[in-house]
């Protein structure tokens, strides 16, 4: 980006599944938790790739922030993740 861009800053959770006893939580289901030796990572997003038709960030969680995974911007080993994960989004400037 230039100066006085905009963007979205996207993250990338890695997940992964557990249904050992001592990770589970309740009854022993299967849940996720962090990937282990995957941190998430970080990257920016053009605005309009991370914003609905009203300018508004997309929330954190939701399909098209997850959608956001497959972006060029994004790490190649974010774009190869074929395990859970969720991202978060927030609005970043440059200045």
């Amino acid at each position: 980006m230039t100066d006085h861009d905009s963007g979205v800053a996207v993250t990338f959770h890695p997940q992964t599944w557990t249904d050992s006893a001592g990770a589970a939580h309740d009854w022993d289901r299967k849940q996720l938790i962090p990937a282990e030796g995957r941190d998430p990572v970080t990257y920016v997003v053009p605005l309009e790739d991370g914003t609905d038709e009203d300018g508004t960030v997309y929330p954190d969680e939701s399909y098209e922030a997850n959608q956001l995974q497959a972006h060029p911007a994004a790490p190649d080993w974010v774009r190869e993740w074929d395990g859970p994960y969720y991202v978060t989004t927030e609005s970043v400037s440059e200045t």
